[in-house]
């Protein structure tokens, strides 16, 4: 302020003219000072934000590598579209079905006609039809690799009930190589598991296809469910 006291015409406005403040007059606004506590909510919300991301990006990749690896085969249930076959049979009539040199090992049963008590069954063996060149069976037609015969057998429970698998039984040549049945032919004729009660004997048919069937000379029939401990029915 000039010596002497307030210029001429009052103070100016907005105080005085030296820096002084003026009396009463409006104070400068000061700054807001910002909150810690902002940072922290937009930090843990950052993190709550990377957190969602990751776990997308996650369940993306394992979806991504949960990939069937199946065998090619087609579904599970595939598996229970039929019954699995015997590997010990021959299911293509079109092969040789000589076994290569396999002898009897049970005992001798008698000759055709004759009936033989084995191992809690009941044979008789009735006759072997043929040859033939092909069969037809419920109106499937099969064709040998060489020669059909057909073996008629009757089969009986000796004491309580037994099961009778006909696909275990052979025809022996005169050199002892052991024939396996048709599987195909045998079975489109019958059920190859037979139950058997005493008393109640049962026929059936039993198809081999054989190189020659002026060369049969036994037959081995077995009582077991894989075959084995055959007796011998001489067919001389």
């Amino acid at each position: 302020m000039p010596p002497g006291g307030m210029p001429p015409g009052g103070m100016p406005p907005g105080g005085d003219p030296y820096g002084a403040p003026y009396p009463g007059g409006p104070q400068p606004a000061q700054p807001k000072k910002t909150s810690p506590w902002l940072f922290v909510g937009l930090g843990c919300g950052g993190l709550f934000i990377i957190g969602i991301v990751l776990v997308v990006i996650i369940v993306f990749v394992a979806n991504g590598n949960d990939e069937p690896t199946g065998d090619g085969s087609g579904s599970d249930s595939g598996t229970s579209s039929g019954p699995d076959l015997d590997t010990d049979t021959d299911t293509d009539s079109d092969t040789d079905t000589d076994t290569g040199g396999e002898t009897l090992d049970g005992p001798s049963g008698g000759t055709i006609g004759d009936s033989v008590e084995h191992e809690g069954i009941i044979f008789t063996p009735l006759e072997i039809e043929g040859p033939y060149s092909e069969l037809d069976i419920e109106g499937q037609t099969f064709t040998p690799g060489g020669e059909y015969v057909v073996l008629w057998l009757e089969v009986e429970a000796a004491g309580s009930s037994a099961s009778f698998w006909r696909d275990e039984q052979h025809l022996y040549t005169s050199s002892g190589s052991a024939i396996e049945e048709d599987y195909d032919a045998t079975g489109a004729m019958d059920s190859m598991l037979l139950t058997l009660t005493p008393g109640s004997p049962v026929e059936t048919a039993i198809v081999f296809d054989v190189p020659d069937a002026d060369d049969l000379a036994s037959i081995g029939l077995s009582a077991e469910t894989y075959g084995g401990n055959e007796v011998e029915v001489d067919l001389n």
